[in-house]
């Protein structure tokens, strides 16, 4: 059986740079934005960029397994991309915990979650290393107790993975490797 592993985690744990160690580029579910892509940012690649109407008709269409707003935009997974992937084998997404739980109820157990731990003290020293602004740093430190809150309901899912991201990369890597292709 071919699984979709949905990674969650707080922002700066290293979800996306796991996963994309792990899986390979034909594996990622790509999902749509109604946004502008970001310099570098490539269309089918990394989102497939469409404009507010065609988002809001693909709603209407009943096309996505989940969607949401972030920052004013809207991005969501199609049941097609899910369903194409899922036939050709394993694959992944980065999603909110919110995503998951709608793709999860939608998909059934294929669904697997993936949560990605990292301490306070570790997740605040990346965010800073990357340059978040202070607002951004504080604003994202306030969503790691909700990301906490999110992990215990995770827990009633048997097929939960919790993988710690605290210390070394390529530890977290391997830890993932073994827990993936049990």
């Amino acid at each position: 059986m071919n699984y979709c592993y949905v990674f969650i985690g707080p922002s700066g744990s290293g979800k996306t740079s796991l996963a994309e160690s792990v899986f390979s580029p034909e594996q990622k579910i790509i999902t749509y934005t109604d946004r502008l892509p970001r310099q570098g940012e490539r269309n089918k690649e990394d989102y497939y960029f469409v404009s507010s109407r065609q988002f809001e008709e693909m709603i209407r269409q009943g096309a996505f397994a989940e969607w949401d707003r972030y920052a004013n935009h809207k991005y969501g997974s199609s049941k097609a991309e899910i369903r194409e992937k899922l036939a050709k084998g394993n694959c992944y997404a980065v999603l909110t915990a919110s995503g998951f739980w709608h793709l999860y109820h939608y998909f059934g157990e294929v669904i697997r979650p993936i949560f990605i731990s990292v301490s306070k003290e570790t997740l605040q020293k990346r965010l800073e290393k990357r340059g978040d602004s202070p607002e951004q740093l504080q604003k994202r430190l306030s969503l790691y107790e909700k990301d906490l809150k999110e992990l215990q309901r995770l827990s009633s899912i048997s097929s939960l993975l919790k993988i710690s991201n605290d210390g070394r990369f390529d530890v977290a890597k391997e830890k993932l490797k073994k827990a993936i292709n049990r």
